[in-house]
């Protein structure tokens, strides 16, 4: 956690032009590091958000779009606004868009996760993959994500977890640690991006902490569900 508004300004811009780096080749990464499981996760996360016709949903730390465009999939009827701190990935994002023919219903537009571009009580859902663990000021993030939704609203926040199993964990280490930084170096040329990947995931709150900040920014009915033998969680709660 950053303690002052300089060093929380350059960690920011730090994550930006690191993401912007890694925008070309962070779809395919992201399927061939995760075994293709990126996908059945989002996937599980959006059911738990259970979008319905005409609502209001917004996609923070949106990236590539993969997200808003699952979305968009199921029910054209509901209005997604995308949201990111990289104009690159948001350019790959709405090419996506576009080629699927959803652009009348998804907008992309760049911004941060921590200052919210939208007034109090805009949105029915909210949901963040694998994008809050770069906030420079994660308490500071989820107090944003609960003052746009409504009254009622719920915050889905798909983010990576330590495996619980001793055994799982060593396994889950070993790869975080050795092998994902050298093939994420070597097929997108960023030296940093997937070495820093592993300590981000490290120093996130395991669950049951998060469960707390969820809480003392306000949500209710705050809980989660472990993927995958506890590699990623889901959090949600309620406004």
């Amino acid at each position: 956690m950053m303690h002052s508004i300089e060093d929380t300004a350059a960690f920011s811009r730090q994550i930006q032009n690191m993401f912007t780096a890694i925008a070309p080749r962070y779809d395919f990464l992201n399927r061939l590091l995760s075994v293709g499981q990126d996908r059945h996760w989002r996937k599980k996360a959006i059911n738990r958000l259970a979008p319905v016709p005409k609502e209001r949903i917004l996609d923070i730390a949106t990236g590539t779009g993969d997200m808003a465009l699952e979305i968009a999939s199921r029910n054209l009827s509901v209005q997604i606004s995308g949201i990111d701190f990289s104009r690159r990935m948001l350019d790959l994002g709405r090419n996506k868009i576009r080629e699927k023919g959803y652009d009348r219903f998804v907008s992309f537009q760049i911004g941060s996760g921590e200052c919210l571009p939208f007034t109090a009580n805009s949105f029915h859902g909210a949901v963040c993959a694998f994008g809050i663990r770069n906030f420079a000021d994660v308490k500071l993030g989820l107090r944003e994500f609960y003052r746009i939704l409504k009254p009622g609203g719920r915050a889905v926040i798909l983010e990576f977890s330590m495996p619980a199993n001793p055994i799982l964990n060593k396994i889950y280490n070993w790869y975080f640690d050795l092998v994902l930084p050298k093939v994420g170096s070597l097929i997108s040329g960023h030296n940093d991006a997937y070495s820093y990947l592993p300590d981000s995931v490290a120093d996130f709150p395991e669950q049951n902490e998060f469960v707390r900040w969820m809480e003392e920014a306000g949500f209710k009915k705050v809980s989660f569900n472990e993927l995958t033998f506890g590699i990623v969680s889901i959090h949600y709660g309620y406004k």
